[in-house]
């Protein structure tokens, strides 16, 4: 089966960090059956193998800490940043202990499927969800207490292990993994590529060498400016390796728009997926809002969902840098980001084939009639080309005299925004970008992620039934491309680089040094940076930060940001240039720059295995 259920009838209950009692299995079970008995066979091992893919979710119900406080998101309609945003949070935070909670209720059923199991795929199964927990918990904490059994008893002291004996158990078991005849070599799709595979095992060994690399064989030379020494290539190479054998396997075929393309995704025909966390809306128990909320994020605020938009929560909106990073041509812009929207009657009945939802749920002719509320050009858009837009869509827009909901505005994205409001007779305005963060309708949202079917009232959370893709085919040829690039191979790394890039119509880098970005603050007009310059943000760009800006175009909306700044040890540079942030204020009371969540309070004072002692930088107390 692609999907999974809820195995609330054994009594699995979420474990509170790492504090299990021994009724874990029992407080719920009302029956006489054991857990001996219960997971006795395969039905039982079936449904605790099910219980942590499902566990897998809750992982990924806030998009937060994967990406505030990063150069590609801030807040828009003039909300507050986040404490996260902010780095002024400490080791209450409750959005840090949910994640940190989260990882290890997976990891304990997993733990609990290889008490049980005595089926050599389910348990290699389990062994890549552990193995994927881990890998989490490490990028976001650093080391964490080191658990591979299952918890059932009121034991309380797990002492915390070192990033390097993390990372040797999680390389050596996906080492294994990757030769375990017990798992398919690759997903054919009838899952939705929701079960491990030995192809999905490579894809997450590659992200782990390349962190373990970063973590364990570099040193951090100067924060703000992000300087580090390398001292081995040994994980360098060996990420390299593995990442393109994932590459050789999963060629970049299909296009862009393809890649994300709704239906192509829900009937699991997509080859460059390698493992998503399953949702499906047809055998929940709440078809409207059971699901989850990504397509709630990376967006600004538009107006009420009674407008025939889609209702988004203002606090990870797309930053100025991002609307400015692609270049004419490059199909990622068109196929990420909602550029057009189309007008609303208001008419409940409508829902679906009006408005935001228009765009996915009409055909190209039925698309011709529609009013339009909104169009985005890019920032390289000519303004010959939007007045040619306007005159022979003129009969289309809205204006305040109309029907529809939300009157036409035509907007140039670019430094002082250029629109054609039609509430106002198509009057010429400009906008501030930052004017036009806090302004409703004026930014585009992200798009990549909508789920076509998604019903009005419920639009404002939990509408969202798309598989979350974790481990995909291009994000690893750009994990190729920086472990290449830190091997000190150029000409390798250029290679991967060049595969993301010319799939989506971006041009081919005939070196690092051809590379470009777009700096609008530059100078008036506007202009292009090379690498080895200096930007207005005062960034130098050398060779890595062409990587990241491509991991930027290629992975908006998804939950890397934040993890890839502080892997590669840009984080504070790209927050001092693009976020307005100081050394300082990235830092704790104890003067040590926040690398690294805390590990939860709470888990400190309950866990005797750890101590104020085994805080991260940054949070200890004094």
């Amino acid at each position: 089966m692609k999907k999974y259920i809820l195995m609330s009838a054994i009594g699995l209950a979420t474990v509170v960090g790492l504090t299990s009692c021994s009724d874990y299995l029992d407080s719920k079970n009302k029956s006489t059956v054991t857990a001996d008995q219960q997971f006795s066979n395969a039905t039982g091992w079936s449904q605790l193998l099910n219980q942590a893919y499902y566990n897998m979710r809750a992982i990924y119900e806030d998009p937060t800490l994967f990406c505030a406080g990063t150069d590609l998101y801030t807040t828009s309609q003039g909300n507050s940043p986040s404490v996260i945003a902010t780095y002024q949070y400490g080791a209450d935070n409750s959005t840090v202990t949910s994640l940190y909670t989260n990882c290890y209720a997976a990891i304990n059923i997993a733990n609990c499927v290889l008490k049980y199991s005595t089926n050599e795929t389910y348990n290699a199964e389990a062994r890549f969800i552990r193995d994927y927990c881990y890998y989490i918990l490490t990028q976001q904490f650093g080391g964490v207490p080191y658990i591979e059994e299952y918890i059932e008893s009121a034991e309380t002291s797990y002492p915390r292990s070192s990033a390097q004996t993390v990372y040797d158990g999680i390389i050596a078991d996906l080492e294994s993994l990757v030769n375990n005849s017990a798992l398919k070599q690759s997903s054919d799709g009838s899952d939705g590529h929701g079960h491990a595979t030995v192809l999905a095992a490579k894809a997450l060994l590659a992200k782990v060498y390349l962190a373990a690399g970063w973590d364990l064989q570099t040193t951090l030379s100067d924060a703000a400016n992000g300087t580090y020494t390398v001292n081995s290539t040994d994980y360098f190479s060996k990420a390299a390796t593995m990442a393109a054998q994932v590459a050789s396997a999963v060629p970049l075929t299909q296009s862009f728009e393809t890649k994300w393309d709704f239906d192509v995704n829900e009937q699991g025909k997509n080859p460059e997926t390698l493992f998503a966390i399953q949702y499906d809306r047809a055998t929940s128990s709440n078809q409207s809002n059971g699901g989850h909320s990504q397509q709630h994020y990376f967006g600004g605020y538009m107006g009420s969902n009674t407008l025939g938009v889609k209702a988004l929560k203002n606090d990870l909106c797309p930053t100025e840098r991002y609307y400015y990073a692609y270049d004419k041509g490059d199909e990622r812009f068109e196929s990420s980001i909602m550029t057009i929207i189309f007008g609303y009657d208001g008419n409940e009945s409508n829902w679906s084939k009006e408005g935001y939802w228009g765009f996915f749920n009409t055909t190209a002719a039925e698309k011709e009639k529609l009013a339009i509320s909104w169009k985005f050009f890019p920032w390289y858009a000519d303004e010959d080309e939007v007045q040619a837009y306007r005159t022979a869509n003129n009969d289309k827009f809205i204006t305040n005299t109309d029907v529809y909901k939300s009157t036409t505005k035509v907007i140039i994205v670019r430094d002082n925004l250029k629109y054609w409001d039609y509430s106002k007779g198509g009057a010429e305005s400009t906008m501030s970008f930052d004017n036009a963060i806090k302004s409703i309708g004026y930014l585009p949202p992200v798009r990549k992620f909508d789920d076509k079917n998604t019903v009005s009232t419920v639009a404002q959370s939990g509408g969202d039934y798309r598989d979350i893709v974790v481990l995909n085919a291009s994000e690893i040829y750009l994990t190729a491309a920086e472990a290449y690039l830190m091997a000190g191979d150029e000409s390798n790394a250029l290679r991967y680089l060049n595969e993301v890039r010319n799939r989506a119509n971006a041009g081919n880098l005939a070196n690092f040094n051809d590379y470009q970005r777009f700096d609008w603050s530059l100078n008036e007009t506007g202009g292009y940076v090379k690498v080895g310059d200096t930007d207005s943000y005062n960034i130098t760009i050398n060779k890595l930060d062409v990587i990241l800006d491509e991991r930027m175009r290629e992975t908006v909306g998804e939950y890397y940001r934040w993890m890839d700044l502080r892997r590669t040890k840009q984080l504070v540079r790209y927050n001092i240039a693009y976020c307005g942030a100081t050394v300082t204020s990235m830092s704790g009371n104890d003067g040590h720059i926040k690398w690294l969540r805390p590990i939860p309070s709470n888990e400190i004072q309950i866990n005797t295995g750890m101590t104020e002692a085994d805080q991260n930088p940054g949070f200890t107390v004094e």
